[in-house]
């Protein structure tokens, strides 16, 4: 994942140019660290699963159905935006004809 760091200028009462680094500032905030390796685990999903369905030649749609949910769900995903539960994942992975690994203990 590539970060851009987006830097703003904002000028002060005095006339003097101040750049303020957004990321910097949002990294020092408490829950950080837990936003981020939540969005980490999004993307990695949802690349995961889009690599799948295209290699297999799936559609959205046909992964839907076989997974037993919506296409804008499988969109969702695959786009990052939806946490998604266990038995989903699980039904998608064994569609997908994958495996699910979690730590050494093999899921599917």
């Amino acid at each position: 994942m590539i970060i851009i760091k987006t830097l703003l200028k904002i000028k002060t009462m005095k006339n003097i140019t101040k750049t303020i680094d957004p990321i910097s500032k949002a990294r020092k905030h408490a829950l950080f660290k837990e936003y981020s390796e939540d969005a980490r685990a999004r993307i990695l999903l949802a690349t995961e699963i889009y690599k799948a369905r295209s290699k297999k030649g799936l559609t959205q749609q046909a992964l839907a159905k076989a997974a037993e949910t919506t296409q804008k769900v499988v969109s969702n995903i695959e786009n990052g935006q939806v946490n998604v539960g266990l038995d989903l994942i699980f039904r998608m992975v064994k569609s997908l004809g994958l495996r699910m690994q979690v730590g050494k203990a093999s899921l599917a």
